[in-house]
């Protein structure tokens, strides 16, 4: 694959690249201190009415690093590895750790499931209703302990967590501050959150004919790659409920449980479909690669 992917036939050369484009906008600040956010400084939510806000609180502040911590990064071979039940039996895992950066989404477990998906972990997106989904809102101290130690299996670890999407996050979001601010010093965790970027990013890949109701986790994290990597490999995107090689039915995800049936309610929201469309055209183009079989 080309270091330059932006000169590929799908992009041109007049093109903007999705990393130029969302380079100086996926984090807070990135290119400049952390620190010029200021308590009390209101923030809205990209996917929500104006009238609502989140107030910057000084424990929130005080999450913030100095710089980014992808500041001035870049790596050779990156791994973008979504979670779809295609990595079930994949064999993909040791392949996937040996990439110099792996991106992961929505806080996927890895230990059952290493063989097929690996266990190196750079950075994963953290969606604030997975605290609600799968922790419990922190309600009891089992909860609270599950969490601390999942968290404890990241460290050195990014943990981008997307606050101001939606509204509705608000309250889960002031959860994961106190709970980040109580166990300061006790996780090796770098803590990322995205300001106020799906503007600009649905803005770009609009020009890719591709303007669904809200992007997938899975596209922001390859937008993000292209900013730091000179070859992107994909695992885990193929949003169908068949498997593309024996034709067998697939789940989901690959950690929902046995017998889970293929959900559709993604539909809603997402337009995996023309997603998986375009990142197969890329491929086919030289630009990505992306893995559709088991690892060898």
């Amino acid at each position: 694959m080309s270091p330059t992917p932006g000169l590929s036939p799908e992009w041109g050369t007049g093109d903007a690249k999705p990393g130029d484009v969302i380079w100086s906008l996926l984090f807070l600040f990135i290119r400049g201190p952390y620190q010029a956010l200021k308590p009390q400084r209101l923030m809205h939510f990209d996917y929500s009415s104006h009238k609502y806000v989140f107030s910057i609180s000084n424990n929130f502040k005080s999450l913030l690093p100095e710089i980014s911590p992808i500041l001035n990064k870049h790596y050779s071979v990156c791994a973008v590895v979504g979670n779809s039940g295609i990595l079930t039996g994949s064999h993909c895992g040791p392949e996937i750790d040996q990439a110099d950066f792996v991106f992961r989404c929505n806080f996927a477990p890895t230990d059952v499931y290493s063989k097929d998906v690996g266990r190196k972990t750079n950075m994963t997106t953290f969606n604030p209703s997975i605290l609600e989904r799968y922790y419990n809102n922190l309600l009891t101290i089992q909860d609270r302990n599950n969490f601390f130690l999942h968290l404890k299996k990241l460290e050195g670890a990014i943990l981008w967590i997307p606050a101001f999407f939606l509204h509705t996050s608000a309250t889960v979001t002031r959860t994961l501050v106190d709970f980040f601010v109580e166990h300061k010093g006790q996780l090796k965790v770098e803590l990322a959150w995205p300001g106020n970027i799906m503007q600009n990013v649905n803005k770009y890949w609009k020009t890719k004919n591709l303007s669904p109701k809200r992007l997938s986790t899975g596209i922001l994290m390859y937008t993000l790659a292209f900013s730091m990597c000179d070859e992107i490999h994909l695992y885990g995107f193929w949003p169908f409920g068949w498997d593309p090689n024996t034709g067998k039915d697939l789940p989901y995800h690959y950690y929902d449980k046995k017998g889970t049936k293929f959900t559709t309610k993604w539909q809603e929201t997402h337009q995996l479909p023309s997603e998986f469309k375009l990142l197969y055209k890329l491929h086919r183009e030289g630009v990505t690669k992306l893995g559709l079989s088991h690892c060898t």
